[in-house]
């Protein structure tokens, strides 16, 4: 029997824009995966998670720092962000 490699450390880095005094959230955390495919699926589920509806973006690097995955997501149409509140 021939044994899978260990898992690879990816790091997933997201933004996260809120309406709040702060105005974001910034989330870094490890995501450990057998290959970049399931790191990425991993990777956009907490994405999805951490955004509930608002605005912000993600980026996940492999092991050498490289952006293997990345994604940007605009507020819901007629939400208002703090850069738009008056």
């Amino acid at each position: 029997m021939t044994a899978s490699p260990p898992p690879a450390s990816y790091r997933l880095q997201c933004v996260v824009h809120r309406e709040s005094a702060s105005g974001i959230i910034i989330h870094d955390e490890q995501i450990h995966a057998p290959s970049e495919a399931a790191a990425v699926t991993e990777a956009k589920a907490r994405f999805a998670h951490l955004l509930a509806g608002r605005s912000g973006s993600a980026a996940l690097r492999d092991p050498a720092g490289r952006v293997v995955w990345s994604r940007r997501q605009a507020p819901p149409s007629g939400a208002k962000t703090p850069e738009t509140e008056g």
